[in-house]
């Protein structure tokens, strides 16, 4: 009850804490991040092979082709993306979420 008296004795002190707690809230409000979706990566599997003195065009033809047909058959496979260097190929493989690459 003695709170209750003292509000009732000082209305100005109870309005500027109100106004104090309502301002510091509203500030908190729209500093605090608010994220809707969360960031979510794709697991991606990189296959590197290398033929040291090879064109692109022999590394495209011999490892990469044969390479994505194989590959093409993986499970949960969203992507995929090749590149052929000289002496180099890349295959990069994107998969659905949840997927665990370690089991691919």
């Amino acid at each position: 009850m003695r709170l209750i008296a003292t509000a009732i004795q000082r209305p100005v002190s109870v309005t500027v804490g109100v106004l104090l707690v309502a301002l510091f809230g509203l500030i908190s409000l729209f500093r605090i991040p608010v994220q809707l979706t969360p960031d979510i990566d794709r697991p991606i599997i990189i296959v590197s092979t290398v033929w040291p003195g090879a064109s692109p065009e022999e590394v495209e033809q011999e490892i990469v082709q044969r390479q994505e047909e194989q590959l093409r058959s993986v499970e949960g496979l969203v992507l995929m993306t090749s590149e052929s260097n000289d002496s180099r190929g890349v295959v990069s493989l994107e998969f659905n979420v949840g997927v665990d690459p370690d089991a691919v």
